[in-house]
């Protein structure tokens, strides 16, 4: 890639030069030989400042994480130096294996989950992420199953966790990548789920110094004993390292970690070190001011108290976290929230193509999400989009309601969706209209005629009939006898709901 821009590069030079200015050609054969010798110097001269720069920056890394392997509790900001390579290293020799410890004494069923599933905390460790191990399989219906899969290229290999099985060779980018699978296994929340069991994995029940830039967080703790069992890596309490470029020091895939008190400011990018992906990870008492910083995602996270402030949030993923705080004078574009419950209170909000998703996997409480996003949809004048969201809305309370309310209010939904699609009304008058037209006709004994002409009922008579006692018109060409009647006056109470129903859904366009 780097040749192919190189060469692009020259020729659009010559050809500009060319269209430019009046050479001979002896004097522009020349020209085109400096211009070229001038741009293979810059580029040699790029790479070589490029290699050294990685090389040192490599150097350093290498030399922070001998510093601080065989430390369990450097400094925070030496753990925002290391890369992400290096911090993984340092957890699985430092915290994973606590964490892992802690789980096979505090959660349901840890040790037959990893028995049944051919698993060791070896095995976890090995891949650098717990998560994958533990979610439930997003965006799944049926199939729940996970691999283990080996990737080698070069002389590089790693363990990961993926969806669906991948074997083989694959090429891409010029380089050649072998997939093994290792073995195929069930996430611990999936098998207990599939045993009617549950279990809460991010289950914070003491702090230290809460709301302060020192809290501490602990999970599953036993609050009688001398000693609390397990401390998230503590991370938070700090401005978000940035160099001196406003980019992120280092990007970090996060699990298990205690971000509280994170204070966020400015423009924030990411480039070739990585972005932020917290995972299970307690994000309390986030400030941001005049913040904007893209593409950040929270995973299983709890993001309570998060305040900001003249600030923009695009392109971040929510997924199953639970999020409250203040947001003012706030753009939120392009980000997309699955489950949880995202309940902060926004004012002078705007929202665009941000949107509360569901996966059947996780729960939903976000009751009052739908309301906020309702309201904010429809001062910005995006009818459509508000819509929806009343919808969402009403489906949430009638999922929490049970025997006659439940009925009236799936009645109310497959009617009309709650007054949104008052159309659907017509569509089901006129079914109603044929079916009783085509019950009239089959039983046209019941019917008596007054008119000389009807000398035959047809169907085309039963229809007629249908649509007269439907719509309540009641001409006497055709009277019904026995129990012809007492279909008549369902049909036009029927007809009067509907007409009613009708004229009510188009004119009222609140939600």
């Amino acid at each position: 890639m780097e040749i192919k821009y190189y060469f692009c590069n020259i020729v659009y030079s010559l050809i500009q030069v060319r269209l430019s200015v009046d050479f001979d050609n002896k004097l522009y054969v020349y020209y085109c030989y400096l211009l070229v010798v001038r741009q293979a110097k810059i580029h040699l001269q790029m790479n070589e400042f490029r290699k050294q720069m990685l090389k040192e920056r490599e150097e350093k890394d290498l030399e922070l994480f001998e510093n601080i392997k065989n430390n369990p509790k450097p400094g925070i900001l030496d753990l925002w130096a290391l890369s992400d390579d290096k911090f993984i290293e340092w957890r699985k020799l430092n915290d994973f294996p606590v964490l892992l410890a802690h789980f096979d004494k505090t959660l349901l069923l840890f040790k037959e989950w990893k028995a049944d599933n051919k698993l060791t905390n070896e095995i976890i460790i090995e891949t650098g992420e717990i998560t994958p191990f533990i979610e439930k399989k997003k965006l799944s219906k049926r199939d729940k199953k996970l691999y283990l899969t080996k990737q080698i290229w070069d002389t590089n290999e790693r363990t990961f966790v993926s969806h669906k099985k991948i074997e083989g060779e694959k090429k891409q980018f010029d380089t050649t990548f072998n997939f093994q699978n290792l073995q195929t296994f069930t996430s611990y929340l999936d098998w207990l789920k599939a045993r009617g069991k549950s279990q809460e994995i991010l289950y914070i029940n003491s702090r230290h110094a809460p709301n302060h830039e020192m809290e501490r967080v602990f999970i599953h703790t036993d609050v009688y004993a001398p000693k609390s069992d397990f401390e998230l890596l503590k991370m938070g309490g700090i401005p978000i390292p940035v160099n001196g470029f406003g980019m992120l020091f280092r990007g970090k895939k996060l699990e298990f970690v205690n971000l509280c008190g994170l204070q966020l400011t400015g423009d924030i990018s990411f480039g070739e070190l990585g972005n932020l992906s917290c995972s299970y990870c307690a994000c309390d008492n986030w400030i941001a001011t005049d913040f904007n910083m893209p593409m950040v995602t929270l995973e299983h996270c709890t993001v309570t108290n998060f305040t900001l402030l003249n600030s923009k949030l695009q392109q971040w993923t929510f997924y199953n976290c639970n999020v409250s705080g203040d947001f003012f004078n706030t753009k939120l574009y392009n980000n997309q929230i699955y489950g949880g419950n995202f309940n902060p209170i926004m004012q002078n909000c705007t929202l665009g193509q941000t949107h509360i998703k569901e996966d059947k996997n996780i729960a939903d409480n976000n009751y009052q999400g739908y309301k906020a996003f309702k309201i904010i949809y429809q001062q910005q004048g995006d009818d459509d989009v508000a819509k929806y969201y009343f919808i969402k809305e009403n489906e949430f309370l009638r999922q929490k309601l049970k025997g006659f309310n439940y009925l009236t209010k799936t009645l109310s939904y497959y009617y009309w969706e709650y007054g949104r699609k008052p159309h659907r009304i017509i569509y089901y008058s006129l079914a109603t209209i044929v079916i009783f037209g085509i019950i009239f006709w089959l039983n046209n004994n019941l019917i008596t005629s007054t008119a000389t002409d009807i000398k035959e009922f047809h169907l085309g008579h039963g229809l007629y009939f249908s649509t007269i006692s439907f719509t309540t018109m009641g001409f006497s060409d055709l009277i019904p006898n026995g129990w012809a009647r007492l279909l008549v006056s369902i049909e036009g109470f029927i007809g009067l709901l509907n007409m009613g129903f009708l004229i009510a859904g188009y004119a009222n366009n609140k939600y």
